[in-house]
């Protein structure tokens, strides 16, 4: 078996969280998948506005996968995807694509409005993808980079370039917002 270094392994797990049903590719429907979770977990319609901006930033997120491929693609096998995403990880030219991802996705997880994800709203979020409480104050530790006890957007929006740039740990912690535990 081929030892691949932390970044693809992590895109790789990426891709097989993503490929709920298992047939070998990636499509809008699969990451669709992952908006209709948040809507679920959240109690939110889909017209509400903060499921609107996620789904508009998993959109944006697949375009511009589908732009490092063979035009005319409508679905990504792992390797393709894995090239994709790492491709999305080191465009300067297009930085918004995760930075609109980790906008949609605090907005969600700040249910209270106060511009910041506590340790509970956090908890929270966590039971959503069905990760154990007890693993919660590790992640949060590894999330809160300025040691404030909560979780900022900018927070987020490092942890997620960093899922796609360090090459350093298999475990960064911005998978949690991609569906990766």
């Amino acid at each position: 078996m081929p030892m691949f270094d932390p970044i693809t392994r992590r895109l790789r797990r990426l891709f097989e969280v993503l490929d709920s049903d298992q047939d070998g590719f990636v499509t809008w429907s699969d990451h669709r998948r992952i908006v209709e979770a948040y809507a679920a977990g959240y109690g939110l319609a889909w017209d509400d506005d903060r499921i609107r901006a996620l789904e508009k930033a998993y959109w944006a997120l697949w375009l511009g996968l589908l732009t490092q491929s063979e035009p005319g693609r409508e679905q990504l096998d792992q390797d393709e995807f894995v090239a994709a995403q790492r491709a999305v990880g080191y465009d300067a030219h297009r930085p918004e694509l995760l930075e609109n991802l980790a906008e949609a996705v605090f907005r969600i997880m700040d249910t209270q409005g106060d511009k910041r994800v506590s340790r509970d709203e956090f908890a929270a979020y966590l039971s959503v993808w069905g990760v154990s409480g007890e693993e919660a104050p590790v992640v949060f530790e590894r999330l809160d980079l300025d040691r404030d006890a909560y979780i900022s957007q900018r927070e987020i929006a490092r942890s997620l370039r960093a899922f796609h740039l360090h090459n350093d740990d298999l475990n960064t912690p911005g998978g949690i917002f991609l569906g990766v535990h």
